[in-house]
């Protein structure tokens, strides 16, 4: 009976070798056309048969990925012009941008106060002005503390600026901006930049690149009258000050003004002056004329103006 049984087994193996192979064949027959034409394959196929992604569904996703990578690359930046400051503007130099000579001004009247931008805005640059913004506190404070108006002081819609109800002159009192240089420089004050070129977006200070400052420190050796330098934007613009002319505070020719924000903007540089002992031309750090400086009101900053800037340099011009 065992002998019959295990022929019987033996007989069969080859039947169910068979069947097998059919059904792998089966389940062969069930995937491969769905890889053959790259569809991906379904969970289930996936899970059972380990389906693989077909050449053709790689390479077209591989391609698909390279072209959107393409698309999000960024387009480069524009090239940022360099701009240029204006020309020095005191009283000599009016009647030689006239077509005149220094000498033609009879009397010609030295500078005892260099006031000193940072860089020209885009307003200003537009304009051809110095402190060119509308709303740049710098013409409005210096009319009331030497006699005229800027200009009426009002906007598009028709509103005045808010400014304008602090302001000590009336519509009667405006002048041109050429009147307004010739009588700011006829009392001994001149205008110029710490820098002479950069590369800025927009027209922060804080945005300034790659600078070249001007010559400054020629500037008050060929008017050797200066008693003062103003940084009409205080904080970038001392700064900016300290970085190019470190060598002339070494040198023991400038000290910085009495108020605190002179001081601490250039008190440093105390111990390597003899604390300033020979110093003869004073730094001031001056509340910003910008009107990006907001944290002060137009009559603090007039204020500021009047007694370190007006009244000291007036107070030279009658000696």
């Amino acid at each position: 009976m065992t002998s019959t049984r295990s022929s019987t087994l033996r007989r069969s193996s080859p039947r169910r070798k068979a069947a097998t192979a059919a059904a792998t064949a089966a389940a062969a027959a069930i995937v491969t056309p769905q890889q053959s034409v790259g569809f991906a394959p379904s969970p289930i196929t996936s899970r059972y048969f380990g389906a693989k992604k077909s050449p053709s569904s790689s390479s077209s996703r591989l391609f698909s990925e390279t072209a959107a990578k393409a698309d999000v690359t960024p387009a480069k930046k524009p090239k940022i012009e360099r701009t240029h400051s204006f020309q020095p503007v005191w009283h000599g130099s009016l009647a030689e941008s006239s077509g005149g000579s220094a000498e033609d001004m009879t009397p010609v009247t030295p500078v005892h106060t260099l006031v000193l931008g940072t860089h020209p805005s885009i307003a200003s640059l537009s304009y051809s002005e110095y402190f060119g913004h509308s709303q740049n506190a710098f013409w409005w404070m210096a009319g009331d503390c030497l006699g005229f108006r800027r200009q009426l002081g009002v906007n598009a819609q028709g509103k005045s600026y808010k400014l304008t109800q602090y302001l000590r002159y009336d519509e009667s009192h405006v002048l041109s901006y050429e009147e307004q240089l010739q009588l700011f420089t006829s009392k001994g004050f001149a205008l110029w930049d710490i820098i002479k070129s950069c590369e800025r977006e927009g027209s922060l200070d804080q945005d300034i690149k790659k600078e070249e400052p001007n010559e400054i420190r020629k500037f008050c050796q060929a008017h050797k009258s200066v008693r003062r330098i103003v940084i009409a934007n205080g904080g970038t613009g001392c700064t900016m000050f300290n970085r190019h002319f470190k060598d002339w505070w070494l040198s023991g020719e400038l000290k910085p003004g009495s108020n605190a924000e002179s001081k601490k903007a250039f008190d440093k540089h105390a111990k390597k002056t003899d604390n300033f002992r020979d110093a003869t031309i004073e730094v001031i750090s001056a509340l910003p004329v910008s009107p990006a400086a907001a944290k002060y009101s137009y009559e603090e900053k007039r204020e500021f103006w009047q007694n370190y800037v007006y009244d000291e340099g007036l107070r030279d011009q009658s000696k």
